[in-house]
């Protein structure tokens, strides 16, 4: 997406400027659809970012969303603060883009969803994988039949986080600060996107390597309502190739390995990804294990997933485009997630909760 020449960019605060609020915050004032009116973070890291960006440092969010310019809000805080600071800017009536999880859980996700609505102020959620062109041909061909009906997927999420991760906050070792809510929710909400709703989640957690009180490593089923199948291995503690920040290469602080993280499974052929190449019989020769596989390529065309999102939230902005993923579209992630801590929990299958 483009901005007109012709249109002001629009205001916009950034609230939170860690690890991934410092990229949002310098593609912010980048970007020529929107200018940083300020970032809110009570950190001396956060005022020195404000700093280099020359714009405005706030130590309060409340300080921040007073400025009367201000038409929209990202909020990149500890998952905890989300729905607060999210219920903040709705009561002021500015569109909110608040980074994944939406919130700490379905039933505080619940509350934000319903408050916006009443008030009639968007709430989009940066699961920005969405805007990734591998993922929309990755869609489109899952849609299409390349490679029949899908039958499986087989995904792995894994990387070793460094110990400073954890040592620079605290939070990320307590309940709500492990890959499930962190990391494979990108996964499950991509997964979701491409192959359909899920109905129930059979998992397996632990914290095998780190033995703090949230978990570093595990097995997630997911039965999706077409039938299929996806199961996801993760780990935080595991140094691999075999992830989507590695796979994509769109994470600045993770080295490239385009190896594939996701294979998706079919009646008729099975897909790479992110490589995009689909494996099948030959035309016209029968789909058995006798005959020989051909791979045919596809191609995506180069994106930057995080800048059209931010694009994407411009528009939102403005009032002239809906969110790609709203909070009640994250929401249903989120469930997902929640009914594989509690299928880890009670040793059995569980559904998502009903959004």
């Amino acid at each position: 997406m483009s901005s007109s020449s012709n249109t002001a960019p629009v205001a916009l605060g950034l609230i939170g400027a860690g690890l991934i609020g410092r990229r949002h915050a310098q593609m912010m004032a980048s970007e020529p659809s929107c200018s940083l009116a300020g970032i809110a973070d009570p950190s001396p890291a956060a005022e020195s970012l404000a700093g280099e960006l020359n714009v405005p440092w706030f130590a309060s969010h409340a300080a921040l969303l007073d400025r009367k310019d201000l038409a929209g809000v990202v909020i990149a805080s500890p998952t905890h603060l989300h729905v607060p600071i999210a219920l903040d800017c709705v009561r002021r009536g500015i569109s909110v883009l608040v980074e994944k999880p939406v919130a700490g859980s379905v039933s505080e996700g619940r509350t934000l969803a319903t408050a916006a609505a009443a008030a009639g102020v968007d709430v989009a959620v940066g699961h920005h994988r969405r805007f990734s062109p591998a993922v929309g041909v990755a869609r489109a061909l899952l849609r299409d039949g390349a490679i029949g009906r899908l039958i499986a997927v087989s995904g792995i999420w894994s990387l070793r986080k460094p110990d400073a991760y954890f040592a620079e906050a605290s939070w990320r070792s307590q309940s709500g600060g492990g890959p499930l809510l962190i990391n494979l929710i990108h996964d499950v909400d991509l997964l979701r996107y491409c192959c359909g709703e899920v109905e129930s989640v059979c998992a397996e957690i632990n914290s095998i390597e780190r033995g703090f009180a949230v978990e570093d490593s595990g097995a997630v089923t997911l039965r999706f309502a077409s039938g299929a199948l996806a199961t996801i291995a993760f780990s935080d503690a595991a140094p691999s190739p075999w992830n989507w920040e590695g796979s994509a290469g769109d994470t600045p602080f993770v080295p490239p390995t385009l190896e594939n993280c996701y294979r998706f499974l079919g009646s008729t052929g099975s897909l790479e990804f992110p490589q995009l190449a689909v494996w099948r019989h030959g035309e016209g020769r029968e789909a058995s294990w006798t005959e020989p596989l051909h791979k045919v390529p596809h191609e995506a065309s180069v994106g930057d997933a995080l800048g059209d999102q931010l694009r994407s939230f411009c528009l939102v902005a403005r009032g002239e485009s809906a969110p790609v993923c709203s909070a009640g579209d994250a929401l249903a992630s989120l469930a997902v997630l929640e009914a594989a801590r509690e299928s880890a929990r009670v040793a059995k299958s569980v559904a998502p909760a009903a959004i």
